[in-house]
């Protein structure tokens, strides 16, 4: 039997914090975010920009307070690193895919939060968009969330671990929140330009 990489429960921390984000009526069912390939390849970019800066900063910090190249060279690395991971750790906690079992919510920020929102019956197709690469060796890809009502009339969850993992488990969902409604229909889905009923 194959891997499921998404667990359909989150755990008690993931509950306690997201908790206000949700009605009285739902349920918090999977929190998840960027795929580790694509934070780790973020990590590689911010070592570089704003990385670099900061390394530039921390040697003519050390020579302005008369250290020894060494110890000038040792701030410039840790400035450089530390810049690298707190633009990191602020992309990857500052952008959140929530998945209740009424709807889809994709939460930005960290202190000031934006909240982008779709109940499942106003879903009409979902489409998962994934290269080669992504498919083969990262394992990530986007999931485009087509929607009635919206004024873009989508939303898309980028970079997802195993997409199509997470585009089943939603379709799951979406079909448990019809029958519960009695409004069960086809769900169509798009992948790699195939259309699956």
């Amino acid at each position: 039997m194959a891997k499921f990489h998404y667990r359909e429960s989150p755990t008690a921390k993931q509950t306690n914090a997201f908790k206000k984000y949700l009605s009285e009526d739902e349920e918090l069912v999977l929190v998840t975010s960027f795929s580790e390939a694509y934070i780790r390849s973020k990590v590689v970019l911010y070592l570089l920009f704003p990385g670099f800066l900061f390394f530039g900063l921390g040697l003519g910090l050390g020579w302005f307070l008369g250290l020894s190249k060494i110890w000038a060279l040792v701030l410039a690395i840790v400035g450089m690193m530390l810049a690298a991971i707190l633009k990191t750790m602020h992309l990857y906690h500052g952008n959140r895919y929530l998945l209740t079992t009424r709807r889809v919510i994709i939460k930005k920020g960290i202190f000031g939060v934006k909240l982008t929102a779709t109940l499942f019956d106003k879903i009409t197709h979902l489409e998962v968009d994934q290269s080669i690469i992504d498919r083969l060796l990262l394992h990530h890809g986007s999931i485009i969330i087509n929607t009635a009502g919206m004024n873009k009339g989508e939303i898309n969850l980028h970079f997802v671990d195993y997409p199509m993992e997470l585009k089943n488990l939603l379709e799951r969902l979406i079909n448990r929140e019809r029958e519960q409604f009695g409004l069960r229909g086809a769900t169509l889905t798009e992948v790699e330009g195939e259309i699956i009923s």
